[in-house]
């Protein structure tokens, strides 16, 4: 079908709903319900909601439902009590005591946290559709890939199945009131009996998270209730504790490769059970703003879903006016550009993600608030009336949880009003969404993607097909070589076809992103295309011919490693070359006990060339026989090996495996999380300091190389941390406090590692350490004297550079940490990070410089991209007996840019000569 065709028939379904919703299939919202009310909870609400116009006719009201237990039967308070979160281990409690209740009830187990929580889904629906939510999984997963599906057969399934709309609460660990409010929702939906909820039971199956992340909500109640509940006001705040999840807090809604366990785990779910719409709820701004799908918007997606959005979001909108319910509005906040958010995984799969943010306050507790702010995406502020706000918040408010959920509650039950009233419609659009996917990959080049076999380094090739994979995206492996309009591929190569229902997605993450719109800005990252991103070669074909070429479907990419020249013999070398992959820093911390040397120089055997930086272990140490342990690590990694009967005539350096420490501030833990993530992957063993290990000093004696990941977002902030408050903010665990002292413990997390703790770091550097600085942490031994004689400044006010991919030229290809990188201009991430500046005189310590100007963009979106023409992208300086190796990148970001991850890793293994 045609993109025409699609807009007629969308034009169709919408007439047709706007003719169902006068014809009175609405169902009457504020109808009471016959059922016996709960007075306690009426008169509760009404005392814990600060403004009548704040309480809805939908939320004033809670039945009594024998034998059926509300959330104060279980946890003991209403949701939206004052000084009241509960704990996971409560909310999971409540919804097993709901599903052993009733009938319209189910409770379905999707897997375990970090920290051993389990995960769940919660189903509520009529007796029915429970009865057969496995038949109404099936029929989602056709609609979901209508391959082989007649139309005759998907109009027959539209007709009798019942879109899933699935609820998420609780990603966000300080955003505590939806937790709260879902599980009276639940209970709501379970038992009352008004013409709106069983229109809402009898056309809707409705599935919800209680809480995305279970380690961080119980970290943060713990925190709550330790240091914020007896706060009065916005300025009187003791912020969050410095752990949510094991190693993110919010970008657990930017994981755009589902790298974490409790995303990957939902993830599958979605993919088994293919709900229609997603829905993310979140807390910021007020009082309610809900997700329109604004521009930028990402070209790949269906049309479709850019109508469905504003036909939501206005009607919640006008529905929650007229409820008198002030500050409720859409659009002008965030955009529809990046497929990384959470609930993107809907959209992305041809579904639809909506997402609300709702006014609070942090906690449980009811504050005077101003909310007359003009920081951020919105023009004119925060309380201005707007066409898409026309009944705007006060500028001055108090607020409490209770008005969070009633706020929450409200808006979810209106948007399932409308999920109700036009079940055939949102099925129908999914099932449309979902053919074009697949038609758009028949008629619209690019028609697949190559990824060639015989790449240098192919693990980075498998991790990217894995990424698909967990994606749901169809991977073929040629069975054959492979002739297409752009060139001859080898058989074995990976094989992407745009004729899938995830086509589009595949689209989306393999192309360079072009961005719509320079005056535009964006909520999150502009670039993130996954072959320049992993350093994979992708080739894009116009060529139709690819849709017809033979594979093998792929259902997980690995790579053995190659093994040659025979057994080693007592006087033979194993060389393992440097072809590029990550998994070499794995091998070395593997071989603990080996002695293992690494190549300064190419050398050739035959006529093959071995690049600098290939290992080369002896095959007999001590006089034991190590090849068969190399032999096997060697293969699972999957990196290439070869045994030659003496060592190669070429200067070499031993290869230490170096006692390493990463540092983190206490106050800014997320993207050190995202470097402990990428090291416990590659198995790199490191201690994770804080100040109080750094306020000991004698850094040297314990540690060769302490990396300092991009944190604080200015080196002042990484010194100084949180400010002290009135009492001491202990993160160590109690009896009281059990999830406290996850992943580092103190007495007091304020107050940072001051000048004294600056000046332990310059002497660890000047006794013959290695620091390495990535990102805004790079303003630190700039700005304090370790890298005197480097400057780091901010770019100015008009520069923008959200996330995009720029080419830096390799300035010294010889340097080791550019073994593995066969190319001398690469493809990096830059995001707003320090502008490095050297004297002339030590030009010769910038080992990279980004290119500059608007040409070497090659991904996204950056405005004055002549600000960091000819910028030093990493300097390597020494200090004393050490050296500093400072990035302006992020070389570690949110486990995306694989093939930056070397850099790093080479600067840990071949820049300290100091033995373990």
């Amino acid at each position: 079908m045609n993109t025409r065709a699609a807009v007629r028939l969308r034009s169709r379904s919408l007439a047709l709903g706007l003719a169902l919703m006068l014809a009175g299939v609405l169902a009457p919202a504020q109808q009471p319900s016959a059922d016996r009310q709960d007075q306690e909870f009426a008169r509760l609400v009404r005392e814990w909601t600060t403004r009548p116009e704040f309480l809805s006719p939908l939320v004033d009201h809670l039945p009594l439902a024998p034998g059926i237990p509300s959330p104060r039967d279980v946890i003991g308070h209403h949701a939206g009590a004052p000084k009241k979160l509960s704990y996971y281990a409560e909310i999971l409690g409540y919804y097993r005591a709901l599903a052993a209740s009733s009938p319209r009830v189910r409770l379905m187990t999707i897997g375990r946290t970090d920290e051993g929580r389990e995960l769940v889904v919660v189903a509520v629906s009529s007796e029915e559709s429970i009865r057969d939510l496995e038949k109404c999984r099936k029929d989602l997963a056709q609609l979901a890939d209508p391959r082989g599906l007649s139309e005759v057969q998907a109009r027959d399934i539209i007709a009798r199945a019942k879109p899933v709309y699935h609820v998420i609460g609780g990603l966000h660990s300080a955003e505590t009131g939806p937790p709260e409010m879902l599980m009276e929702l639940a209970y709501r939906l379970a038992v009352e009996d008004s013409p709106l909820i069983r229109q809402i039971r009898d056309n809707v199956i409705v599935t919800i998270t209680p809480v995305a992340e279970p380690d961080g909500r119980d970290r943060y109640v713990d925190w709550y209730y330790a240091y914020k509940v007896d706060e009065t006001g916005e300025n009187d705040t003791y912020g969050g504790p410095p752990y949510w999840g094991k190693y993110v807090l919010h970008d657990n809604n930017r994981d755009i490769n589902y790298s974490q366990v409790t995303m990957r785990a939902l993830l599958d779910w979605y993919l088994q059970w293919h709900p229609p719409i997603m829905h993310d709820i979140h807390e910021s701004v007020p009082f309610l703003y809900t997700f329109s799908g604004q521009p930028p918007q990402n070209p790949n997606l269906d049309p479709i879903l850019y109508a469905e959005l504003p036909w939501h979001a206005e009607f919640e909108v006008a529905q929650m006016v007229k409820y008198g319910m002030p500050g409720v509005w859409t659009h002008a906040f965030v955009d529809m550009w990046s497929p990384g958010y959470f609930g993107g995984m809907a959209s992305n799969h041809n579904g639809m993600l909506r997402m609300y943010e709702v006014f609070g306050n942090g906690g449980a507790n009811t504050m005077k608030r101003k909310v007359d702010r003009s920081e951020g995406p919105m023009p004119g502020g925060q309380a201005t009336r707007e066409w898409y706000r026309p009944l705007p918040p006060y500028r001055e408010v108090e607020w409490s949880i209770r008005n969070n959920v009633n706020y929450g509650e409200t808006a979810v039950l209106t948007a399932l009003q409308l999920t109700a009233a036009f079940p055939q419609v949102v099925l129908e659009n999914f099932y449309l969404k979902s053919r074009h996917a697949i038609e758009s990959g028949r008629t619209e080049p690019p028609f697949g993607y190559v990824i060639p076999a015989g790449q240098p380094d192919m693990t980075r090739a498998a991790f990217l097909v894995n990424v698909l994979r967990t994606q749901g995206i169809e991977v073929g492996r040629a069975r054959a070589e492979v002739k297409l309009k752009e060139g001859a591929f080898p058989a074995g190569s990976f094989i992407v076809k745009r004729d899938q229902p995830y086509g589009r997605l595949a689209k989306m993450l393999l192309e360079k992103q072009n961005y719509p719109d320079p005056n535009l800005r964006t909520y999150d990252d502009s670039a993130w295309t996954m072959g320049l991103m992993t350093g994979t070669e992708v080739n894009e074909s116009v060529d139709p011919g690819v849709l017809k070429v033979p594979v093998e479907p792929v259902t997980e990419a690995r790579v053995r490693g190659t093994w040659s020249g025979g057994e080693p013999g007592s006087a033979g070398v194993i060389a393992v070359a440097a072809d590029g992959s990550a998994n070499l820093i794995t091998l070395r911390c593997r071989l603990t006990d080996l002695k293992v040397e690494a190549a300064e120089k190419p050398f050739k055997v035959g006529e093959a060339e071995w690049p600098a930086g290939s290992f080369l272990i002896a095959a007999s140490q001590d006089g034991v026989p190590v090849g068969e342990p190399v032999r096997k690590a060697v293969e699972q990694l999957g990196l290439r090996a070869l045994v030659l009967p003496a060592k190669p005539d070429v200067p070499v350096h031993d290869l230490h495996r170096p006692r390493l420490a990463v540092y983190s501030t206490w106050g800014s833990t997320q993207e050190v999380g995202w470097v402990r993530y990428t090291f416990d992957r590659y198995e790199v063993p490191y201690d994770l300091i804080f100040k109080e290990r750094v306020r000991k000093g004698n850094l040297r004696a314990d540690y060769d190389v302490i990396v300092m990941p991009s944190q604080g977002g200015n080196a002042k902030r990484i010194v100084f941390d949180i400010e002290p408050k009135a009492k001491p903010l202990s993160y160590r665990k109690s009896e009281r406090f059990k999830s406290f002292g996850m992943y580092g413990e103190s007495d007091d997390i304020t107050g940072g590692m001051g000048l004294s703790g600056a000046a332990e770091f310059q002497r660890f550097v000047e006794g013959g350490g290695v620091l390495v600085t990535l990102g805004t942490a790079s303003c630190f031994p700039a700005e304090y004297g370790i890298a005197r004689r480097v400057d780091a400044s901010r770019p100015s006010a008009q520069f923008y550079a959200p996330g995009p991919i720029v080419e830096a030229e390799v300035l010294q290809e010889e340097h080791p940490i550019f073994y593995g990188y066969a190319r001398k201009v690469l493809p990096v991430r830059y995001a707003n990070g320090p502008l490095l500046r050297l004297p002339d005189t030590d030009k010769s310590q910038a080992l990279m410089q980004f290119s500059g100007g608007e040409r070497s963009v090659v991904s996204g979106l950056m405005k004055g991209a002549g600000e960091i023409a000819k910028r030093p992208a990493i300097v390597d300086v020494p200090v004393g007996a050490g050296r500093v190796v400072l990035f302006a990148t992020n070389p570690c970001y949110r486990w995306q840019n694989l093939g930056e991850f070397n850099m790093l890793f080479n600067a840990l293994l071949h820049l300290t000569g100091s033995k373990q």
